[in-house]
């Protein structure tokens, strides 16, 4: 027998790490075609089309198609990739709380049920079997990957935006960086209404449960139900207002760095101190920093919220202890697989 582990990340890389590895890999393959298609673009405007050069204009569309597919490809390799390792987690997960809570029991316990007295919460067993881990095994795929990838394909794009102009970068950055900062106050908020609705839930399911059936049949909803779901809605509503504002704040600030980038760089151009395909690069380049700003601040949202799931998950077990064979996956497709469309 082997403990649970403390950590969610130590979970998933108990049973993911080789797949953990091509992913990571995958991911570093990626990261040095982030700034290519901007300076393709600054280059097919400032050589090609300024200097009348069809040759150049064919040659430098072509590489740019090319560095397309091949991130497109590495891409489509990588989110099957992760899916799997979600499938792998989900279903390690489930075995691991079957494990924890009926498989290695505390004898007073064993000796409670034989007595007749109710041990275990089935109702809160079945929302970790469904709803939990399905989340948690969600998070598990892009654990690793999705951060390393939004964090360099961010140092990736700033730095070349720093190498063509500096300055102009650093107005850019400065716009973005407050995110950086609201984010993890309205995370915190976020993180306590989701760990309180999950509890809730799961009060939810044991009331049904613990109810006997023809007590419920053709009756009106008892308080206690009513009191229950009057409670999840006032917690939901105050995750959503939360989640809704933090949204709108950083789209605001995602927003305020193409204007920031034109309005100086356009001044700058006017000047003569630079060329209009540097602030053509620029604005692409700002387009390309706000999908990973906002898939980083997802990630973190989901970090976070994925340890919170994790620590309430391991509170609920009687024993943390989980079974010392790995869980390989099973053949899912197969002859001895029918599937029905």
């Amino acid at each position: 027998m082997r403990a649970m582990p403390l950590s969610v990340y130590r979970y998933i890389f108990r049973y993911s790490k080789k797949k953990q590895v091509v992913v990571i890999l995958m991911t570093l393959a990626l990261l040095p075609l982030a700034p290519i298609p901007l300076e393709l673009q600054r280059r097919l405007l400032d050589d090609a089309v300024a200097n009348k050069d069809v040759e150049l204009l064919v040659w430098l569309a072509l590489l740019y198609v090319g560095a397309l597919l091949l991130s497109a490809g590495i891409k489509l390799a990588m989110r099957i990739q992760r899916e799997l390792i979600s499938a792998q987690i989900v279903h390690s997960l489930r075995r691991s709380v079957f494990y924890c809570i009926y498989t290695i029991i505390p004898p007073s316990k064993i000796k409670a049920s034989a007595e007749g007295k109710d041990v275990v919460d089935e109702g809160a067993v079945v929302s970790m079997l469904s709803s939990e881990v399905e989340k948690l095994g969600g998070f598990a795929g892009s654990a690793i990957s999705g951060p390393l990838l939004q964090i360099g394909t961010l140092i990736s794009v700033l730095g070349y935006m720093f190498f063509i102009e500096p300055l102009v970068a650093t107005i850019a950055l400065i716009l973005y960086s407050p995110q950086f900062i609201v984010v993890p106050i309205f995370q915190a908020r976020m993180n306590r209404l989701a760990a309180k609705k999950a509890l809730k839930v799961r009060e939810l399911g044991n009331f049904i449960v613990d109810q006997a059936e023809e007590e419920l049949l053709e009756q009106e909803p008892p308080q206690a139900f009513t009191n229950l779901t009057d409670t999840i809605l006032k917690i939901r509503t105050k995750f959503l207002m939360t989640k809704n504002i933090m949204k709108t704040i950083n789209n605001l600030l995602i927003a305020m760095g193409p204007f920031g980038v034109i309005a100086y760089g356009g001044y700058l151009a006017i000047q003569g101190d630079v060329e209009v395909g540097v602030i053509l690069a620029f604005v692409s380049g700002l387009e390309r920093l706000g999908g990973p700003i906002r898939d980083l601040i997802g990630s973190y949202s989901s970090i976070t919220d994925a340890r919170m799931r994790y620590a309430i998950l391991l509170s609920s077990f009687p024993s943390h202890v989980d079974a010392d064979d790995p869980t390989p996956m099973p053949k899912v497709m197969g002859k001895d697989v029918e599937l029905e469309i």
